[in-house]
């Protein structure tokens, strides 16, 4: 089997230093997200090309929703 088809698998210590952010964070962001890593055994947090992507595109996402305001229900512009 050509090595271009397999996946590559990654940890969060080697995926989070080129996204900017530390491995806690990137698991935080894995666990909240659910379906953009992948469990392997004792549950560890892998992730391939395709997940890394997934990753960016949900925080991304998440980043740019506004933040609302709890008690007055408004966009917080300074948040």
């Amino acid at each position: 089997m050509s090595e271009d088809l397999l996946p590559h698998w990654r940890s969060p210590e080697d995926v989070a230093p080129e996204l900017g952010m530390t491995p806690t964070e990137l698991r935080r962001y894995c666990r909240i997200s659910t379906n953009h890593c992948t469990r392997l055994s004792r549950n560890k947090i892998m992730l391939d090309k395709s997940n890394i992507k997934a990753i960016i595109a949900y925080i991304k996402q998440e980043n740019s929703k506004p933040v609302v305001n709890e008690e007055t229900g408004m966009i917080d512009p300074f948040a």
